[in-house]
């Protein structure tokens, strides 16, 4: 995996403020396990599938998508869901909320074969964390759903409407003033992918799975 490891304390703040905002925002409040957010999950759910409007927001805490990716597989069972609250639980004790985020952002896969936050800010823009734009923050943080889902060339409207979600959510967290949001959901999706392992989008998939075998 092409990682660049940057410590939390060397992060932009607003890089920590917009993925809490997309994937956790009661991530410094709650003890890993967001109860309330897991108990109103459905109900979000079925208001998005049956309006056809909003965003879907998952019940996992940062915590746990931290145990399930370093630690437990995709496996959808009740037995995975038991191991990994208890492994939730482990991990709050023994690591600092700071730690648990510098932990995921490291770790988590944003597409373009970018493995944490310092490669995907590469890989997409072609700048390092400290030079990216807001409107730049807010995409890299809208990418964890499912960044195929939010590509920024095949499915670019889904995606400027994911970032431009980020940036409301952290408006609505305080992390933003409202001229900031409404300027960087004004800006363009601009990515420019650097050029590396395959150089073709075609091939890249296939010698990532020859790379990984």
């Amino acid at each position: 995996e092409r990682r660049l490891f940057v410590p939390a304390s060397q992060m932009p703040r607003r890089l920590i403020q917009a993925f809490i905002s997309a994937e956790d925002k009661t991530f410094y409040e709650h003890g890993g396990l967001d109860w309330m957010g897991i108990a109103s999950a459905p109900v979000r759910y079925a208001q998005v599938k049956l309006s056809g409007r909003g965003q879907i927001v998952g019940a996992s805490t940062i915590t746990q998508q931290v145990a399930k990716n370093f630690l437990l597989s995709n496996e959808r069972s009740l037995n995975r869901k038991l191991r990994e609250a208890l492994l939730v639980q482990r991990i709050e004790q023994a690591f600092s909320k700071d730690q648990i985020i510098e932990l995921y952002l490291n770790e988590i896969f944003l597409g373009l074969n970018s493995y944490g936050v310092a490669a995907a800010s590469l890989n997409y823009f072609g700048k390092p964390l400290d030079g990216l734009a807001l409107e730049e923050i807010a995409y890299l943080a809208a990418l964890p759903k499912g960044p195929n889902n939010y590509h920024p060339f095949r499915q670019r409207e889904r995606a400027i409407e994911r970032r431009n979600w980020v940036l409301s959510q952290m408006f609505a967290n305080g992390y933003i003033s409202d001229e900031e949001m409404k300027e960087a959901q004004a800006k363009p999706l601009e990515v420019n992918p650097r050029p590396f392992g395959a150089q073709l989008f075609a091939a890249e998939s296939f010698a990532e799975e020859v790379r990984r075998e």
